[in-house]
């Protein structure tokens, strides 16, 4: 039909009858044969046109990242923010325990402690620093000990006392053991504090030694001979440990009148001290005195006559180099154990008495009892 009307009337005016006819009859034909379609017009781009974006690949998901072990102290198994602090030396601060220096500071800040007996049966403690910050002074501080020297050798850490006597400065000596004696060196991280009578008000800053290591001072050429620490235990959450034997307390006697023990609490999962019946707090905290594993270790001691104390008592030395057993306190429970030291360059190896595995610990704070044969242990 747009045919027809493309050719106009000016020929059909024109052509006459016959030309009529004609177009009549070619138009006839063009509609039984239909109109010719007109072509599709080719798609040409303009500049407005857009190209139809092809569909965005769905994004692939990240990688989960890989879970970063937990970094964990070496002394306890419990975890550690920090792990500059595994760096530094390890510090086994003489803590004192005569009923006029309680309450003692910054016990429930350390990593290990251990405790022994020194002259009269009565005790002293080696709080062992490292990983875990103190609070203000910790103390009070007193004089190393024989027994000092088997804790350089065995856990490779430095003793921080208050004096020692001949016989210990003499051990000290010939071991070539490093220490920081109070007393001596000009050391400025000692004073006397609170309201204790002397000698058992004197206090040491833990973080003040921690932060003069490394600066190169006289500190650092002591740190240099301490060796690398040596824990004496290894540690593994999912450490299951043999049944052993129910236990809710434990009382250890070095003498008729000197007692101290250990009481199960089952709701916080952990041992709590007593000295002479009497709960022990920490003063930093105000908090009873609690730790996750006790552990006893059975040895020879004997006496020294001839290093008296100021008030010309003996003192004591305990053997412990050579083998012995012990009982391992957690979880409510006391596990017989077995302790060897062959020679002073040994560390201690502790295994269980039945088998004779090593031990392997659940995280938490040890505390260290050396408890010479004759002295009683009574549980209940």
């Amino acid at each position: 039909m747009h045919r027809i009307r493309r050719m106009g009337r000016g020929p059909l005016a024109a052509a006459g009858a016959g030309g009529l006819l004609l177009l009549v009859l070619t138009g006839w034909l063009l509609l039984a044969s239909g109109p010719t379609p007109a072509p599709s017009p080719s798609p040409s781009a303009t500049a407005s046109e857009e190209p139809t974006p092809s569909p965005s690949p769905s994004p692939s998901p990240s990688p989960s990242p890989t879970p970063v072990a937990a970094i964990a102290c070496p002394l306890s198994g419990l975890a550690v923010d920090d792990p500059a602090v595994l760096e530094r030396t390890a510090l086994a601060v003489q803590v004192e325990n005569h009923p006029q220096a309680r309450p003692a500071r910054n016990l429930s800040n350390a990593d290990m402690v251990v405790e022994a007996p020194v002259e009269g049966d009565t005790t002293r403690f080696t709080a062992i620093f490292l990983c875990q910050p103190t609070e203000g002074l910790t103390g009070p501080v007193r004089s190393a000990r024989y027994y000092n020297v088997d804790l350089w050798q065995d856990l490779g850490v430095l003793t921080v006392g208050f004096g020692a006597s001949n016989g210990a400065l003499q051990r000290f000596a010939a071991a070539g053991m490093p220490y920081v004696n109070g007393i001596t060196g000009a050391w400025p991280w000692f004073r006397r504090a609170g309201d204790n009578p002397a000698p058992h008000n004197l206090y040491g800053d833990v973080e003040a030694i921690r932060g003069a290591l490394g600066g190169g001072g006289a500190i650092d050429r002591l740190t240099a001979k301490v060796g690398p620490l040596r824990p004496p235990f290894t540690f593994d959450p999912e450490a299951v440990l043999p049944a052993g034997r129910s236990v809710a307390a434990l009382e250890i006697r070095t003498t008729a009148s000197w007692r101290f023990g250990w009481s199960w609490d089952a709701a916080t999962g952990r041992w709590a001290r007593q000295d002479a019946g009497k709960a022990i707090v920490d003063e930093v905290t105000g908090e009873p005195l609690t730790v996750s594993h006790v552990l006893v270790q059975r040895v020879t001691q004997e006496v020294v006559f001839g290093d008296p104390d100021p008030g010309g008592n003996p003192r004591r030395l305990q053997h412990l180099v050579g083998e012995g057993d012990g009982v391992l306190y957690s979880g409510g429970r006391a596990i017989a154990l077995h302790w060897s030291r062959p020679t002073a360059a040994d560390g201690t190896r502790w295994t269980y008495a039945d088998g004779g595995d090593p031990v392997v610990l659940p995280p938490g704070v040890i505390w260290w009892e050396i408890v010479p044969v004759a002295a009683g242990v009574t549980e209940s």
